[in-house]
């Protein structure tokens, strides 16, 4: 069901099939098996759905199968949703069960941001103070570690076919990630994937979801992640750093390099996500690929 094929609708049928039976088989969710799901579109990798049952409103996620091969520690997602649902970070927990990917959390009824929410500069403000908060939390001892240097080398092993483009930038990943090793690093509980479609606002307070990638490591990336993501220039980056507050300024020489380092795992993970990229996906692959190739590191 996770494969391509020419009808949406065939897809859509089997993946509440799929889910129904996933709620049914959970002793904690079978209550919930009959309820009213609504696919929720987007994801790139996961299936989610609505779910109405049991008088309220549920976000049901599948995730993907090989997901494992992308980076993603399921019993380290749940272990961090734990920590981040319970400090008001992310929605309430019914259900994470690593082994078959379910996952069903309270539904938040509130719209996610779009790539210009990102960019004002009120909202970068709170989402410096939401992740300052979440750098402070407890390391949770099932948190796994996302080292982004071990995930590159990870992923440019897996890349399809024999493209030039991976030994130009995997060269080049090399020395930046030579001269991140060298800065001094802390570790924090981290999102790292901060993505503006992983931000929902209800108005009064912001909520951080999709946190399977998720874990300890360096909160550098997670500022570079968020920045890169959105391409933000250098007035929108200083008002973001001042707001959070926590970055000295001896890494901010290394932020240049998180930033590239991240778009550099970006680009590997949807060039194996995505072998053959059609639409949107090839778009933003060659983007990041030029970006990348354009930087002088």
């Amino acid at each position: 069901m996770w494969t391509r094929v020419a009808d949406p609708a065939m897809v859509a049928a089997a993946g509440e099939r799929e889910v129904r039976a996933r709620l049914q088989a959970c002793p904690a969710t079978r209550a919930l098996a009959e309820g009213g799901l609504t696919l929720i579109p987007g994801g790139l990798s996961n299936q989610a759905w609505r779910l109405e049952a049991d008088g309220r409103s549920w976000f049901v996620r599948l995730g993907h199968p090989a997901a494992e091969r992308l980076g993603v520690d399921r019993a380290s997602e749940c272990a961090v949703l734990k920590i981040v649902s319970g400090a008001g970070l992310a929605p309430e927990v019914r259900v994470c069960e690593p082994s078959s990917g379910l996952l069903v959390t309270g539904f938040i009824p509130a719209p996610t941001w779009d790539a210009s929410d990102a960019q004002a500069v009120g909202n970068l403000c709170r989402l410096a103070r939401c992740l300052r908060r979440l750098h402070g939390l407890p390391l949770p001892d099932s948190a796994h570690e996302v080292d982004y240097a071990a995930q590159a080398r990870r992923l440019s092993a897996c890349v399809p076919g024999s493209d030039p483009t991976v030994g130009i930038l995997a060269e080049r990943a090399a020395a930046v990630f030579v001269r991140l090793a060298d800065g001094r690093r802390s570790t924090a509980l981290c999102h790292n994937d901060l993505h503006h479609l992983n931000i929902l606002d209800d108005g009064a307070r912001l909520w951080l979801v999709d946190w399977e990638y998720g874990g300890r490591g360096d909160p550098l990336f997670d500022v570079a992640g968020f920045l890169a993501l959105h391409d933000l220039g250098l007035g929108a980056t200083q008002a973001f750093l001042d707001a959070y507050g926590l970055l000295p300024p001896s890494a901010w020489d290394r932020l240049d390099d998180a930033r590239w380092a991240f778009d550099y795992v970006q680009w590997l993970w949807y060039r194996i996500r995505f072998p053959d990229p059609v639409g949107d996906e090839a778009r933003y692959a060659e983007r990041l690929a030029q970006r990348l190739l354009r930087c002088n590191n």
